[in-house]
């Protein structure tokens, strides 16, 4: 790139020199009113960048192998999709895909494949061109570090430079996400890995292999000197410090030409460095939780606040393993006293105020997803777990326990609750709502303490089941109930028994329980949930599961989380969705911004 840019500017100075020499010696008319000045020229136009803010780790803490755990891509964003181009994105408004890599894609149901024809013309940003190779790297190298698409994808064929096909083991539509969504990787960055793994599986070796391990093993040190893009932008890995990092649009890019902004400037941070900067008007556009008192601010200064849909928040989940408080927890009139006990419109109005949404329904998927997947007379079936301390009460009773005289609830021997609740200490909006619960807990006389470290750690500890209670997230912002119910009962929860590898137990909860309704496999009816093009017939199992969640609660749901973006609109960035946009049906998973970038609504002030 650098030689191929000095070249340019050599041929650009020699042009001018050769213009300068032809405009020596003429008569050049003056101008009417004798006036000698050259014309002014005009200025350029005003570059385009969009100030967000993420919060990263610079190298070599992190790295650019997208494979590795530790990647500098600032995973969960919407940047990922921005610099590696998926085949195609999601509007959820009206379940359709929108055209990135891929350009056209068939499902026939009756073979039980998906064919996908991709893009010509696509270059990475080293100079190669976008071709099947590079889309067969990323579901090779998935295969085997087992991704969630092994379970709906078993084979996955090269038909030419511009097609692919997949087979699907378990035809379902979202088998059609895991493909669509997914962002090929270079073939040649990655494709002398790929190449071994194909190598051993043709070999009759498989994932549990010692040799595939090695692989695996080499893959992950291995470490890329620069992060190679197909998308609209680039890191330049020279700009990456401790305060922020620069993604510049590629004039090569093969959309280039719709995409209407120049740069990206993501902050390093999260809640509490992003606020000054956002106050200072130096954040355009930015996700992080904002508690009421900030948000507020935002407003009083006039900055717009967009509010999307998370369909996900913040959960109670149970140590059903702990030596102490396991034998109450499992309890479901324990757990349905808490629903009935804790206010959680209350937590979510402290955590995010207007976009700290009590759930309603208590089903384990979003209240605004139920209508799409859940049968009318289950809907109706639905104990929405209305506030009534009295009903907690008697639930507790029936669970074993005893209020006393001071109005504090003790076990059958006497000895007094006293709970701890973990929760990320940098989670500001979690935070908030976890001191809100406890004190609604120690007011009814469950003294409760809240504690915890940054995320980082957070997680291992409760996959270690080193808590008591603490919160983690319900729900999913994945376009489907099987996500939802993945982060509800399997994914803290020692991964399933669908997952070999699984050695932590988490929350330690049986995925075999008995019901009202029955006997209700949690982990089977999550995946099957998912399974076949018969519509009707996953809507009877995601209602049955449903059901089961929302009287035995695994887990109680406090809130779901809207997002509380400030929009600083028409500086620096204009085009954003109105209020009641159908973009904005759209959930973190597949984020409105990427779209409306890629399709340039969103774009530069002036563009």
């Amino acid at each position: 790139m650098r030689k191929r840019f000095l070249a340019i500017v050599a041929v650009l100075a020699i042009v001018a020199m050769a213009l300068s020499a032809c405009s020596k010696g003429t008569n050049e008319p003056k101008p009417a009113d004798g006036n000698t000045n050259t014309p002014t020229t005009p200025a350029p136009a005003k570059e385009a960048v969009l100030n967000t803010a993420w919060a990263y780790e610079v190298p070599p803490k992190t790295h650019f192998n997208t494979f590795a755990t530790g990647t500098l891509n600032f995973p969960g964003g919407m940047f990922v999709d921005l610099m590696t181009s998926p085949l195609a994105l999601y509007q959820w408004s009206d379940n359709t895909y929108v055209p990135q890599l891929a350009e056209s894609w068939n499902v026939d149901n009756a073979a039980a494949t998906i064919t996908v024809k991709l893009r010509k013309g696509v270059k990475w940003s080293d100079g190669n061109e976008f071709k099947a190779q590079d889309v067969g790297v990323y579901f090779t190298i998935g295969k085997a570090k087992a991704y969630a698409y092994t379970k709906y994808i078993d084979t996955v064929k090269i038909v030419n430079d511009y097609e692919v096909q997949f087979h699907m083991s378990n035809p379902a539509p979202i088998a059609l996400r895991y493909v669509l969504r997914a962002n090929p990787q270079p073939y040649a960055v990655y494709g002398k890995f790929a190449k071994q793994i194909e190598d051993l599986y043709a070999a009759g070796k498989d994932a549990k292999s010692d040799e595939m391990k090695k692989v695996i093993t080499e893959l992950d040190a291995f470490r890329p000197d620069i992060y190679v893009a197909s998308g609209p932008f680039i890191m330049d890995t020279k700009s990456i410090t401790e305060a922020q990092v620069t993604l510049t649009k590629r004039a090569d890019a093969w959309n280039a030409g719709t995409v209407k902004i120049d740069k990206i400037v993501v902050h390093n941070g999260e809640t509490a460095a992003a606020t000054p900067l956002v106050l200072d008007k130096k954040i355009d556009y930015v996700t992080h939780a904002f508690p009421p008192a900030t948000e507020a601010q935002f407003t009083a200064m006039g900055l717009r606040i967009i509010r999307f849909p998370y369909y996900t928040g913040p959960a109670i989940f149970f140590n059903y393993g702990h030596e102490t408080f396991g034998p109450l927890f499992s309890k479901v009139e324990f757990r349905q006293g808490l629903a009935y006990l804790i206010d959680r419109t209350a937590a979510g109005t402290v955590a995010l105020g207007k976009s700290g949404i009590g759930v309603k329904k208590m089903a384990g998927i979003a209240d605004n997803m139920i209508p799409a997947y859940v049968t009318a007379d289950v809907q109706a079936k639905l104990n929405g777990y209305a506030k009534d301390a009295k009903k907690a009460e008697e639930l507790f009773t029936k669970a074993g326990l005893k209020k006393g005289a001071d109005g504090q609830w003790t076990d059958a021997s006497g000895k007094k609750i006293e709970f701890e609740l973990y929760v990320p200490s940098d989670f500001a909006d979690w935070a908030a709502a976890a001191d809100n619960v406890s004190q609604q807990l120690t007011a009814a006389g469950f003294k409760t303490a809240v504690r915890g470290p940054a995320w980082s750690q957070y997680t291992t500890d409760m996959n270690d089941g080193k808590f008591q209670m603490g919160l983690l997230p319900w729900g999913s912002s994945t376009p489907h109930p099987t996500f939802a119910f993945q982060a509800n009962v399997i994914n803290y929860n020692g991964g399933g028994k669908a997952e070999p590898t699984a050695t932590k137990k988490g929350m330690n909860y049986p995925l075999k329980q008995k019901y009202s309704g029955g006997a209700i496999d949690f982990e089977a009816n999550t995946w099957d949930m998912a399974k076949g093009f018969d519509t009707e017939n996953q809507k009877k199992i995601i209602s049955a599961t449903v059901l089961a969640y929302n009287e035995l609660l695994p887990n109680v749901p406090l809130f779901e989380r809207y997002s509380n973006a400030p929009i600083l609109d028409g500086v620096n960035i204009t085009g954003w969705p109105k209020d009641g946009d159908a973009l904005l049906a759209n959930g973190s998973a597949d984020q409105f911004i990427t779209l409306g970038i890629v399709n340039g609504t969103i774009k530069g002030v002036g563009k």
